[in-house]
């Protein structure tokens, strides 16, 4: 790739980074999950991390999609998830 490519592949995605740090912190709270009870959800699904871990994946909003589901899964906010996120990017694709 190009290193023009990949500086406008990293200027364009990092609406969605921040939008996703955003609302997997939104939904702690409102879960009343903290980074550590988080870890302890996914352990039980068999994905080991720690916590230090896994708030330096949610501050850069960088993970693989796979992780990304189960903590979505895991916070149980998987029905409305992408429409939130989207929201927060300002992109309007749901009615």
């Amino acid at each position: 790739m190009k290193q023009d490519h990949s500086i406008k592949n990293t200027l364009a995605l990092n609406p969605y980074k921040k939008a996703i740090s955003r609302y997997i912190r939104s939904a702690m709270v409102l879960k009343n999950k903290r980074y550590e009870d988080l870890v302890g959800d996914l352990a039980e699904k068999g994905i080991h991390i720690t916590s230090d871990n896994l708030r330096s994946k949610v501050s850069k909003g960088m993970f693989s999609a796979d992780l990304f589901v189960a903590i979505i899964e895991s916070l149980k906010v998987e029905t409305v998830a992408l429409e939130d996120i989207l929201k927060l990017t300002g992109e309007t694709h749901f009615s």
